[in-house]
């Protein structure tokens, strides 16, 4: 059947073995995909690691039937039957996947999509789990990560089902199901469109920035408890992997005046200077603390939740190199994310929602990044843990933090160039460089209503 699986693989064209969602990428694929590993999970069903010519690994749940292959789709019970397989262990030893799992995993029926679009697909079942196939299959942090975290007691990401895995390659990974979970590019932009024109100042509308600091610090403490999946932590970094983290730093920001063009490019390429400056401040130091940050960080993997908020999407930074992900880093990434997204919280309200004045908003950001930093520090303070954070690499990591922007927004997402293009500018001048901004009346970075 393996072999029927492989030939059907061969023939079928890449883009009907996508989610839906991603398939006009199938486009930009070869033209063949060839089958690395294959496990049947009952009535034709099966888990696939599947293999570009180029080496690219893809992870699918597959329908086999006389007609051909195709992608297995929520109602096809693939994600039933991964979850079944999973918590009985059964036929575990044999495969040629490497099964993970937690004693939350138990059998539960009933498929349904997610509703959002992801990097990955994901499927809700029996409103009681999720599984999340990895449509790009690479090693992944999150198994030893959420494995760490469950086992230390820190309960505010989703409960971990287990994983599973094919050649060091995170094929599918299977949490527990967040009730009314809501990402944070929604409700927090929400709340601030909702509260900040009822509040007599922007600094009484900081309740949220400092329940993320204290969330954030709780976690970074977490993650630096000693457990038996991860008995040492914390590691030292010494002068080479500052090094490293300076040149991706410069290569981060070259990258962005290469390809941002028009305007936005042109007044990127006015502060690239004060930029690099900012960036060379890495240089100075000669060691830091270490341990497994999140690594992609922003107010959209934080869930609120009926039980609370939950932090999401520990599989690192999707801009590095899959082996790049796995390492430690200082948490002082983790924190730059957050202070720039709390940046990209307001800049996103006044362009989407009615009624949010673009000047409350300006006078709003610092304070709200203030009160994460604050709650932040008194989170890592409670728990004897304030030495995991260096502040000396704060300022160099927020400026790489706006170049990934800037070129994300280019290669990817266009209507969301006027973010980093704002922000990078206000980065800046908080930074005590001020830019040679033009005059109020001419300020091309206040968002607009349109």
């Amino acid at each position: 059947m393996t072999q029927a699986l492989a030939e059907a693989v061969s023939r079928v064209p890449p883009a009907r073995l996508l989610p839906a969602d991603l398939a006009p990428e199938g486009s930009r694929m070869p033209a063949r995909l060839s089958l690395v590993a294959g496990e049947p999970l009952g009535r034709g069903r099966w888990l696939s690691l599947l293999e570009d010519d180029r080496g690219g690994q893809f992870a699918a749940p597959l329908v086999l039937s006389s007609g051909g292959v195709r992608r297995a789709v929520p109602g096809d019970g693939a994600a039933e039957a991964l979850i079944g397989r999973l918590a009985s262990s059964e036929g575990v030893s044999e495969s040629s996947f490497d099964w993970t799992r937690t004693g939350a995993a138990r059998p539960v029926g009933g498929e349904r999509a997610m509703g959002v679009d992801q990097t990955h697909e994901s499927v809700v079942v029996g409103d009681t789990a999720v599984v999340k196939w990895s449509v790009e299959a690479a090693p992944s942090p999150a198994p030893l990560v959420l494995t760490h975290l469950h086992e230390v007691g820190f309960g505010d990401v989703p409960t971990p089902w287990g994983f599973v895995a094919c050649g060091g390659a995170l094929v599918a990974t299977v949490d527990g199901f967040l009730v009314d979970a809501v990402d944070g590019w929604t409700w927090c932009v929400d709340d601030l469109a909702r509260d900040l024109p009822r509040a007599e100042r922007a600094d009484r509308v900081v309740a949220v920035p400092r329940e993320l600091g204290d969330l954030v610090g709780r976690l970074h403490g977490a993650l630096a408890t000693p457990s038996t999946v991860l008995p040492r932590p914390g590691r030292q970094a010494e002068r080479p992997a500052i090094d490293g983290w300076h040149a991706r730093a410069r290569e981060s920001l070259d990258r962005a005046v290469a390809v941002v063009d028009g305007p936005e490019g042109s007044r990127l390429r006015g502060r690239a200077s004060v930029a690099r400056a900012t960036i060379d401040r890495l240089l100075a130091v000669d060691h830091t603390p270490t341990i497994h940050v999140h690594g992609d960080l922003h107010v959209g993997q934080v869930l609120r939740w009926r039980g609370g908020y939950a932090v999401t999407d520990f599989d690192g930074n999707p801009v590095l190199p899959a082996g790049d992900r796995l390492g430690r880093e200082p948490t002082a990434r983790d924190v730059a994310g957050m202070l720039q997204a709390l940046d990209h919280v307001g800049r996103v309200a006044v362009r989407t929602r009615a009624g949010v004045d673009a000047s409350a908003v300006a006078r709003w950001v610092p304070v709200a990044q203030r009160a994460f930093m604050d709650a932040y520090r008194s989170a890592l303070s409670e728990l004897g843990a304030s030495a995991l954070f260096d502040d000396r690499l704060l300022a160099a990591f927020r400026v790489e933090q706006e170049c990934r922007e800037f070129a994300y927004a280019v290669t990817h997402l266009p209507r969301w160039r006027y973010v980093p293009d704002a922000a990078f500018a206000a980065l800046l001048d908080e930074l005590g460089e001020p830019s040679r901004l033009p005059s109020a009346k001419e300020d091309p970075w206040t968002p607009r209503d349109s």
